[in-house]
């Protein structure tokens, strides 16, 4: 079997940074699941996660939800605490083969991101469903997943798979309201040493798409040009970056 090498996961992606808004329940089960580790069963707050048919975590919703980012913030506790853990992304998938689920249903944990990726193609959805099988039947894995799709979505072809992917806990992410994703860019800003106004903030939520991978990729795209002007992002530094002045 050859496995993806090893990603370097970003680590401002933690837990701390995570704006939670009204995903409260999905972030206090994750962050407990990753501090008690390998002996999550003894925990009454995951008690829930027990009763499953499939030890598992689904977290459904659009791009910018922060799915990828709770992974992340997952993967980095159980590294903190030295606990056997594999991440994969199955956006990648068609560079693998599905060899690559060969014998993780022994691994304590197991993070797939992004698993609509492989929706519609027949290989790699019977892959997933037999390893699937592997892990209810060992009961030695806990699979977190994420998606942009429900595990019930008709773009995923094999009805059995569709079955197993509803067999563990699902949560659907909420998005961030205006001030919540204006306290996230000014956390983010705070990090990079970027002076960026509340002024400037708010004309940059009213003028560009809000979904937080546009808005922190045009703050990198402000940090970089604040760093070249030697001045802090204003209004009018965010209307020339978006065109707009």
């Amino acid at each position: 079997m050859q496995l993806p090498l090893p990603v370097s996961l970003p680590t401002d992606e933690t837990f701390a940074s995570f704006v939670t808004g009204d995903n409260g329940a999905v972030v206090s089960l994750l962050s407990t699941l990753a501090d008690t580790g390998l002996q999550w069963r003894s925990s009454l707050a995951l008690r829930v996660l027990e009763k499953s048919t499939l030890p598992g975590v689904m977290l459904v919703g659009g791009a910018g939800k922060g799915k990828s980012h709770l992974l992340y913030a997952f993967c980095h506790q159980l590294a903190d605490k030295d606990i056997a853990h594999l991440y994969l992304n199955l956006e990648n998938a068609l560079q693998w083969t599905t060899a690559v689920f060969d014998h993780l249903e022994g691994l304590p944990f197991l993070c797939l991101d992004n698993v609509h990726a492989i929706a519609g193609n027949a290989y790699w959805e019977e892959a997933l469903f037999d390893f699937i099988n592997r892990v209810v039947e060992r009961q030695s894995t806990v699979l977190l997943m994420t998606s942009r799709l429900g595990a019930t979505h008709p773009s995923f072809k094999l009805a059995d798979l569709r079955s197993r992917l509803s067999w563990g806990l699902t949560y659907q992410l909420q998005a961030l309201n205006d001030d919540l994703r204006a306290r996230v860019l000014a956390a983010r800003a705070s990090e990079r040493g970027l002076k960026f106004s509340s002024q400037a903030i708010q004309f940059l939520l009213h003028h560009c798409e809000r979904d937080l991978p546009t808005l922190l990729a045009i703050l990198e795209r402000l940090d970089a040009r604040s760093l070249q002007e030697q001045k802090k992002v204003s209004v009018r530094m965010v209307k020339r970056e978006l065109g707009l002045d």
